[in-house]
């Protein structure tokens, strides 16, 4: 369970002579990818049948044993709007600089073991029926908790506190009652034109910044397609 402040960890990182726990509950598809090379995963872009870049009518509903052939773990998706839901996130943290992508647990643990407390990456989950994992530093070291999807709202897994954007969960547990900080990013040190897009969205809000004087509409795009202060 995790409570709303993030006070209670799920998956930490195992302390010295203990073994490796693993990030969700076993089972046979947790079991077959344990034994893949991370570079066999597929990327988001490639699962259920479908390419991101498509429109979302493109989507389809793909059960029983159709699921069984699916070029991935993850599940397919369930409906049109569900589609366009991830897809809107995905395209959002290519743009992030903290979405790592696919990674295991073990991977992302190990970059965050020297980070700072409260310390965060996005990754694609290894569960099959979850899209991404937050992972972060905790008291008790690096940690990893399924972010769930339902009935087009995420949280975490084990709280009740359910977000319509991903971002929108993200920017509540790093308010100054929860644990996340700030954000663990590929690219070090970061772009200055991505640091200068934050500014401007922390300044002058999303929803202003087509009214900005002085902006080009190539400016007006680029803050647009990451319109979040993380």
């Amino acid at each position: 369970m995790v409570r709303d402040s993030l006070n209670r960890t799920v998956v930490p990182s195992p302390k010295p002579n203990q073994s490796q726990a693993p990030e969700e509950p076993a089972g046979p598809e947790q079991n077959r990818e344990s034994t893949e090379p991370t570079k066999s995963r597929l990327d988001l872009l490639q699962w259920s049948k479908l390419n991101l870049e498509e429109e979302p009518e493109s989507w389809c509903q793909v059960t029983g044993a159709d699921d069984e052939n699916l070029p991935t773990h993850l599940r397919p998706f369930s409906s049109a709007a569900e589609y366009k839901l991830v897809k809107h996130t995905y395209l959002q943290l290519q743009q992030s600089g903290y979405y790592w992508g696919s990674m295991t647990m073990e991977e992302a643990h190990e970059i965050l073991t020297q980070a700072s407390l409260g310390t965060f990456l996005i990754r694609d989950s290894g569960q099959r029926d979850v899209f991404f994992t937050l992972s972060y530093q905790s008291d008790d070291g690096p940690t990893s908790v399924r972010i769930q999807l339902n009935n087009l709202h995420f949280n975490l897994y084990g709280s009740h506190r359910t977000f319509a954007s991903l971002f929108t969960l993200l920017t509540y547990y790093t308010g100054s009652s929860c644990k996340l900080t700030v954000p663990y990013r590929k690219q070090r040190p970061e772009c200055l034109k991505q640091i200068c897009r934050r500014a401007l969205i922390r300044t002058y809000g999303a929803e202003n910044i087509s009214t900005l004087p002085g902006l080009s509409n190539q400016d007006k795009d680029y803050v647009h397609v990451y319109p979040h202060c993380i």
